[in-house]
């Protein structure tokens, strides 16, 4: 059993048959928002987290809007050297560069009416946890494949540049593709996010996404092996070495576009920078002219791409 889902059963346990509005009644106020914040964390964890592949920086307090991902710069010349006996070797500084991301603020407000408060508190905290867990993990998954659709160094297209006449999917030949580029970079692909499925779209258009691509594969002898663990448990963690990161949030509004993004392959930890300030955070405020009470969930953080050329694209051309 997940620990946080151990600690948060046995927190409500403890609360019985205690209504929301007991929960809010003088300094047990603290009680109520601390348990949405702890099932909103177990909610995001539990979902697909798009920051499992980034680059995670801490926003210290005091460091203002401005988050700066540092990193050596590539250098122009080789920094190895031919010792030769009795000769110091030259020294070679590191370049050292920065990206910045200026930090926003995602969250979520939802009113809690005196009517709702005479409800078990157990409900109303599961419910209104896993709701808010599941918009702010979608804000901050959308952050991040904006940054990731963002890259322009390397890409691999699929379709004709003709306007748009249908959507298209990737192959494997793309994928293989892709990771080469990224390793001609001297990076090392260990990721991909995708979407699950999306209709044919357009004139003459297919079936796109993660799913389309094993129904169109799943025959072919030459990749038996690779889609083994599909076949025997529905599932797969790894493709090629490429963990998997498959969201619906993902999927771009129009795969029928020159240049829609059906995946994204790169190095985790290092391609893409998430920094946050602080954990998500549940708060409550008594508001009379509603009759009822103000509870917001909110994040703090924001993506910024790191090393483009550890990213690659497989789009529509």
């Amino acid at each position: 059993m997940n620990p946080l889902k151990e600690d948060i059963s046995k927190l409500l346990e403890s609360l019985g048959g205690r209504t929301i509005a007991e929960l809010t009644t003088s300094t047990s106020n603290i009680a109520l928002p601390t348990l949405v914040s702890a099932r909103v964390a177990l909610q995001i964890a539990t979902r697909k987290d798009a920051r499992s592949v980034c680059r995670i920086d801490p926003v210290g307090p005091g460091e203002g809007m401005r988050h700066d991902f540092q990193l050596v710069a590539v250098p122009a010349s080789s920094y190895e050297q031919t010792l030769t006996e009795g000769t110091d070797i030259t020294a070679r500084d590191a370049t050292l560069s920065d990206l910045y991301a200026t930090l926003i603020v995602k969250g979520v407000y939802t009113q809690i009416s005196d009517v709702v408060a005479r409800q078990s508190a157990w409900n109303t905290i599961n419910v209104m946890g896993a709701a808010h867990g599941n918009a702010l993990n979608r804000a901050m998954n959308a952050l991040i494949y904006t940054q990731c659709k963002a890259n322009t160094t390397n890409l691999v297209t699929e379709g004709t540049t003709n306007g748009g006449t249908g959507s298209t999917n990737y192959t494997f030949a793309d994928i293989m593709t892709g990771i080469g580029k990224i390793e001609q970079a001297r990076g090392r692909a260990d990721a991909m996010i995708t979407f699950p499925v999306a209709a044919a779209a357009g004139t003459s258009g297919a079936a796109t996404g993660f799913y389309p691509f094993i129904q169109t594969n799943i025959t072919s002898v030459q990749f038996t092996s690779a889609l083994a663990s599909y076949v025997s448990t529905g599932r797969i963690s790894e493709l090629f070495g490429l963990e998997l990161l498959i969201d619906a949030g993902y999927k771009p509004s129009d795969l029928t576009v020159n240049g829609a993004e059906m995946a994204t392959i790169l190095q985790k930890d290092e391609a893409v920078g998430w920094c946050q300030a602080g954990e998500v955070v549940s708060e409550m405020q008594r508001w009379a002219r509603v009759v009822g009470f103000d509870m917001v969930t909110s994040v703090t953080g924001q993506s910024a791409i790191i090393v483009e050329p550890f990213t690659c694209s497989l789009e529509h051309a």
